[in-house]
């Protein structure tokens, strides 16, 4: 390493070289020098004037005593104060009547919109219409009642859920148990698409006609119109949560179905819930302005 005199700078050189480039050995802008200074003297102000070290069960207090503690006391009671009273207007009235209060949609849809994007949106999606297997919630197909209090209640205590006061619904399994045969199951296939509204075999409608009367119509009601009770859906619409197709009605049948949805009551507030059930009827019903 040869330290060397740059005529053209007129500095010393390092002693470095790359390639053929030589480093000078320029010294650090002042600018950087003071601004590095400065900073050392803030540090040392800054640890005498404010809390800055930790000991091992307490800290340095610093000469101005200053503590934000009180400011963020502050900040959370405002806050816990503001949720009381937004808590206290979602219980100020029965849940039907804040349902069609506009005042309440504008003040709590869009929170209700995240929450329920956070908790219910993978099985119904975050536009509320459903897939394979959940149900859409924006049709006018409705399990069990589209009240907002049963629609409360629903959230509340889930389906086939556990709690002790789910919402119990289970399909019998007609084939799987041997109570109907391959070709009944095929008859009331053919039944229940002709009160859907399909294409449908024509020789087998007597015949399911009269399977239906006696298997299915005790949960389905009389040609299919459904059982808000029981939760059985209605049969005569174009709303399907598993499918319509012949092969789809032919499994169910044979299977049986007993579709879950869990018990929010312990894992949201009632607050939450109550958010929930409100947001899920406004999407599903046009409120008058």
């Amino acid at each position: 390493m040869q330290i060397e005199h740059d005529k053209v700078s007129g500095q010393d050189t390092t002693g470095h070289e790359w390639d053929g480039i030589k480093e000078l050995n320029t010294p650090i802008p002042r600018v950087v020098t003071w601004s590095y200074q400065l900073t050392i003297l803030f540090s040392i102000c800054y640890w005498v004037l404010y809390p800055a070290w930790p000991y091992v069960t307490d800290f340095t207090r610093g000469l101005t005593g200053y503590s934000s503690r009180e400011e963020v006391i502050d900040i959370l009671q405002s806050s816990s104060n503001e949720r009381e009273v937004s808590i206290a207007t979602l219980f100020s009235l029965p849940i039907d009547e804040l349902a069609e209060n506009t005042a309440i949609r504008k003040q709590y849809e869009t929170s209700a919109s995240v929450l329920f994007a956070d908790n219910c949106g993978a099985c119904h999606g975050a536009d509320l219409e459903g897939q394979t297997k959940f149900p859409n919630l924006k049709d006018e197909a409705w399990l069990w009642s589209d009240l907002p209090e049963e629609i409360e209640a629903t959230i509340l205590y889930g389906i086939n859920s556990g709690h002790d006061e789910e919402r119990y619904a289970e399909m019998t399994a007609f084939g799987r148990d041997e109570i109907l045969t391959k070709e009944e199951i095929s008859e009331l296939v053919a039944y229940v698409q002709s009160i859907s509204g399909q294409p449908h075999d024509e020789a087998l409608l007597a015949s399911g006609t009269e399977l239906f009367e006696e298997n299915c119509s005790g949960c389905h009601g009389d040609g299919g119109e459904g059982g808000l009770e029981s939760g059985a859906p209605i049969l005569t619409d174009n709303f399907w949560i598993y499918g319509g197709d012949a092969q789809t009605l032919s499994d169910t049948i044979w299977h049986g179905r007993k579709g879950v949805m869990p018990s929010w009551e312990n894992r949201l507030s009632k607050a939450d819930i109550r958010k929930l059930a409100l947001y899920v009827y406004w999407q599903s019903h046009e409120l008058e302005e």
